[in-house]
Formats: C-alpha cells, structure tokens, sequence
C-alpha cells in the first residue's frame, strides 16, 4: 500500500511550501476502538517501487524532510523508532494544487455625516483605485496515517491544508508537521 508520492510532485509540494503565507488548518480522528496511546513504538509503512523494479523509490529531499519532522514529533512524544515490530507504522502523502487568489483593488473614499443627540446618519463614496491583484498560490495538503500492522487496519489519520509561496524552508514543513501530530495520542507509560 503506497502511502507515499515520491518524485516530481514531491519535489514541486516542497518548492511550494518554502514559505506559508497563510495558517494551516489541520484536523485528525483516531478509529474508535484504538488504543494508540497503548503503543510505545514506530516503524514505517514501505513506498512503492521504484524505477527498474527496485524495491523502494528513492526518497526525494522533499520526503526526507518530511519524514524527518514526523520522526522528531513522535519521538518528542515519547514513542520510540524500531525497525522490526513496531506497534504502529506510519506512512504519508502529499498533495498540491494550485490555485488563484484574488484580492479587490484598494478603494479611497469621502464622507460626511452629523451626529445629534441620539440619532446619526452619514453619506459616503468610494473609488476603486488600481486593478484587482491575482497571485497564483500552491494549496499543499499532507497526509499522515498510522496502521496497526498487526490487524493492517488505519489507527490514527491527519491532514493540514496551507497555501503556500516557492522557495524551500525545512521549518514550514517541521510547523506544520508539529501542527498536526499535535493531535496524535502520547503514549502511556
């Protein structure tokens, strides 16, 4: 199961992602019988094959950025990484889309108005000035699961959402990634 997008999306999602212009908005649901906060371990789920048949693609620096700022979240929470048996295996995804964004063009404006007693009223006009600004913004979205690779069943999903600028800055990815797992269950001790 490919949890994953590697190669040229993922290097673009990156690139996009350098710097946020605006907050992400994240959101996860944990299954309702989990008991993630029982697990104490982490492994990761396998990508997809890559080119030639190999047995993995290879990780992009987009991916190993992300996964990186997965990996010191859960490990800051307290699990630890294992790479036999783990109690939980995670795998994401990411996805981009651009999209315009449109401001209105400034508007000055005159008024008047007169104020007695209790009562009010005014008169005003106003003139845009300029055109409209459209800027073409990147919406990245990315996606974090965590599977009990024991009943292969999904325990734990998040997403965050976040428009984005070119450039290429690990620490918007770690913010959101931090944003995210802000959610995900600690374990018990």
């Amino acid at each position: 199961m490919n949890l994953r997008i590697i190669g040229a999306a993922g290097v673009l999602l990156f690139g996009l992602l350098g710097c946020a212009s605006g907050g992400w908005k994240s959101e996860s649901t944990t299954a309702p019988d989990a008991d993630v906060g029982a697990y104490t371990s982490f492994g990761w789920l396998r990508a997809r094959a890559g080119a030639g048949g190999a047995d993995e693609a290879p990780v992009s620096i987009a991916d190993a950025n992300l996964r990186s700022a997965i990996r010191t979240q859960l490990v800051e929470k307290g699990y630890r990484e294992v790479e036999a048996n783990p109690d939980f295996r995670i795998g994401f995804e990411t996805a981009t889309r651009l999209k315009e964004k449109v401001s209105p063009p400034v508007r000055i404006g005159v008024g008047t108005g007169w104020w007695g007693g209790h009562v009010g009223g005014s008169v005003d006009a106003s003139v845009p000035v300029g055109s409209e600004d459209v800027k073409t913004v990147g919406e990245t979205q990315i996606t974090i699961r965590a599977v009990d690779p024991k009943t292969n069943r999904e325990v734990w999903l998040g997403t965050t959402r976040g428009e984005a600028k070119e450039g290429a800055d690990a620490s918007v990815v770690e913010n959101a990634v931090a944003d995210l797992l802000d959610g995900f269950p600690a374990p018990r001790r």
